[in-house]
């Protein structure tokens, strides 16, 4: 049995909980918040279950975590429709894309210069540097240029030009034009465009998790802010004020950037300075309470383009067949921004009147709106700026010289993943562990290599 503190309560760490305790391991997870779940929880406003944005779990989850999952949740776990839309050229089209849709309501200029960036695909210099570079090689500069560059400013805070292709190949899921003709050729149908949701929010996922880590004999301490860790040769020390408790190995999904500040022995001034260097992309959740049924039949808007504030509005209760409250609906818009800038230090009240401006000006449905709510989310893009890549690689090698200190997460990685992802990290880490006692670098370095090659799903 081997002795394991887990720093942060979200889906990978209680799915390494849930795993390594089922093993036999004597597991305890510390999180700061007085609930489990981070950006992967949801919450109530106004009688309605709500999420931290937009979130669905992808059928293409691999089998044996979505087999865990739907143990955990049964019947709860419901097979959905999507039913979501995207605004481009000022018009609104289904999405996930569809072939007649996209003739039906998008120009033909775009179809023609769309078609002809692939015809001149074959003859056009591959230079894959940039986010632009990437995109524009892999679907053509029209659908670079037209949507993923300014949804990559929207989103990431900086133009298209000064990100490293590297984003582009984690976030962008279509390799080529034939890529997306197939994902047409599926989403054309109902059954290609399905996703999973849980009745009682996004949610009840990571609280079916939490209490099938204490069932299994783990421990989840709330409101137990790590401040320190100290590393030994046999062991580490982890600190949550003035309380001291020792493990045979930590595993954190804390962010790798506020690592280093929580680590004694102190790393080097190299370590430090390129930590300081790489930033996260923040984001305002502002929720607007609605005294009628439904707003739109629509789950979630996109919204790419740079005249509004907003990238996704979403809607909770068309994400599932639940018991919601009749005669109210919540609205939930994601507004990326830099922590400290002018929007995120806006009251509650600016907010939802910049939202209410967003939704005019795309000339949505008027509304009746009583209350405003909103959550900031200070870490949620990790931007992959061309000029600061080198120090980002830096702070990963560093990482994996820790010893019995395991960085592991979306947070503890520096990766924009979904949350099969993230769970799978969860597993592989309670994998790595020996029967015996200890844990296999080998093994875990090898999953490690994996996750390098997931590609975030809309």
């Amino acid at each position: 049995m081997t002795d394991i503190a887990i720093i942060g309560a979200g889906p990978a760490g209680l799915m390494a909980a849930w795993r390594a305790a089922e093993a036999g391991h004597n597991v305890d997870v510390y999180e700061s918040a007085d609930v489990v779940g981070g950006m992967s929880g949801s919450f109530e406003i106004r009688g309605q279950r709500v999420d931290f944005g937009s979130h669905r779990l992808h059928p293409s989850t691999p089998s044996h975590l979505l087999q865990s999952i739907s143990d955990l949740l049964g019947d709860e776990l419901q097979v959905r429709e999507r039913n979501g839309r995207i605004r481009l050229y000022d018009r609104w089209v289904a999405f996930p894309l569809r072939t007649t849709d996209m003739i039906k309501h998008l120009p033909f200029r775009f179809s023609f210069l769309s078609a002809l960036d692939i015809l001149q695909r074959p003859f056009v210099k591959k230079s894959p540097q940039t986010f632009d570079d990437e995109v524009s090689n892999r679907l053509g500069k029209t659908v670079a240029t037209q949507f993923y560059s300014p949804y990559a400013e929207k989103l990431w805070g900086v133009p298209g030009h000064a990100i490293d292709g590297e984003q582009a190949r984690r976030r962008v899921s279509a390799k080529s034009p034939l890529a997306i003709l197939k994902r047409l050729v599926k989403s054309s149908t109902p059954a290609g465009r399905t996703f999973l949701y849980p009745k009682l929010g996004y949610g009840q996922i990571v609280e079916a998790l939490a209490q099938a880590v204490e069932e299994a004999g783990g421990r989840i301490h709330l409101n137990s802010p790590v401040n320190m860790i100290q590393l030994q040769e046999e062991g580490c020390i982890v600190s949550v004020g003035d309380t001291h408790y020792e493990a045979e190995y930590v595993w954190t999904t804390a962010p790798l950037t506020a690592l280093t500040k929580m680590i004694h022995p102190k790393p080097s001034q190299e370590i430090i300075n390129a930590a300081e260097v790489l930033r996260v992309r923040g984001m305002i959740l502002t929720y607007l309470v609605l005294e009628q049924d439904q707003f739109t039949e629509f789950d979630a808007h996109y919204l790419p383009g740079l005249e509004t504030k907003i990238a996704r509005l979403s809607e909770p209760k068309n994400y599932r067949d639940g018991d919601d409250p009749d005669g109210v609906t919540v609205l939930c818009a994601e507004i990326p921004c830099w922590v400290g800038d002018e929007l995120w230090n806006s009251s509650d009240e600016d907010l939802g009147e910049m939202v209410k401006s967003d939704l005019n000006h795309l000339r949505l449905p008027k509304i009746n709106h009583v209350e405003t709510k909103s959550r900031r989310l200070p870490s949620v893009y990790p931007v992959f700026e061309k000029e600061t890549m080198a120090e980002r690689e830096t702070l990963l090698e560093w990482s994996k010289s820790l010893g019995r200190l395991i960085p592991f997460g979306r947070q503890g990685l520096l990766v924009p993943d979904n949350l099969h992802h993230t769970l799978a990290m969860g597993w592989d880490a309670a994998a790595s562990l020996k029967e015996e006692g200890g844990f296999d670098r080998a093994q875990w370095d090898a999953a490690i290599s994996t996750f390098k090659e997931h590609v975030v799903e809309d």
